[in-house]
């Protein structure tokens, strides 16, 4: 519901109070509530959609900071041909992004679990264990597209400002807050990579797909990459994905919705590389435990 929505049904509810009990001085009473509400309706206004503001050299620090969080947790392949390789499917992914204000940066998380995370300013991750269970190069592609698909939203960035909002209050946040502290900063970026571990709308999710399949499409992939990973996924063991199942929707519901989104792309806009050979080539022998 909009803020003007929630003005309108709060002042109706305090009109339903007056009329239910004596009001000897109704109209001076109606008066207050009806300033009040006034009030309340020109803060929500404020609040509008971007009441923390985060520049872009911010949004670039806080998924730093993100980064820097999710990496610690599962550690990352440095320096390998398998951490080259992501990289080179990333950048050409990427390349069809519309974003030019970051750079984006790929890596792969040194665990078997089957996941794939984006933090603001282009961080993006895939693991060992998604790797696994890809069969070519466009289901790759179609998975770092998705988590381009994140970044390009700004839907951590948009988690975190919705976080604020309800942490701080409307009157505060739509005096607006000082994003420029240290304490601030650190405070994004636990927000930011809390949104990631407990997981993005479904919304968010269903979009990243859409995103994904358009990109990694007109990068000349095929578009059916991401679908073919996410049916995948659920022949897994589910200990291997426990954390993408519970962060995701429900996997028929996204292969729904890709399948229309695919329909819908135009053959000039549909690519047709797999590369299942080049794919195995490079990730033989780097993907298992104890590689």
């Amino acid at each position: 519901m909009s803020a003007p929505g929630k003005t309108r049904v709060a002042t109706l509810a305090l009109l339903g109070l007056l009329a239910a009990g004596p009001a000897p001085a109704g109209a001076q009473i109606l008066d207050r509530i009806l300033d009040k509400a006034e009030q309340v309706k020109e803060v929500a206004d404020k609040v509008g959609s971007a009441v923390v503001p985060i520049s872009t050299e911010q949004e670039i620090e806080i998924g730093r900071g993100i980064a820097a969080t999710i990496a610690g947790h599962y550690g990352v392949l440095e320096d390998s041909p398998l951490d080259a390789y992501v990289r080179l499917v990333g950048t050409t992914v990427a390349s069809v992004d519309p974003r030019s204000d970051v750079r984006y940066r790929f890596a792969v998380l040194d665990t078997d679990e089957v996941n794939a995370f984006a933090a603001p300013g282009g961080y993006v991750f895939v693991t060992r264990g998604a790797l696994a269970i890809m069969e070519d190069e466009a289901m790759l592609a179609g998975v770092l597209a998705h988590e381009v698909g994140h970044v390009n939203h700004k839907d951590v960035v948009e988690e975190i400002q919705s976080r604020a909002r309800t942490d701080l209050g409307i009157t505060e946040a739509a005096e607006r807050v000082d994003v420029t502290g240290e304490e601030y900063l650190q405070k994004a970026v636990e927000s930011g990579a809390s949104a990631l571990f407990m997981g993005l709308s479904r919304e968010d999710e269903l979009a990243a797909d859409a995103f994904g399949v358009r990109t990694a499409g007109a990068a000349g992939y095929d578009p059916t990459g991401l679908r073919r990973f996410v049916e995948a996924i659920s022949k897994t063991p589910s200990e291997k994905r426990s954390l993408l199942t519970k962060t995701h929707p429900d996997a028929d519901d996204r292969i729904q919705a890709m399948d229309r989104e695919i329909g819908g792309i135009p053959a000039a806009d549909r690519g047709a590389v797999t590369a299942s050979a080049r794919f195995q080539a490079r990730t033989e022998g780097a993907t298992g435990p104890g590689r």
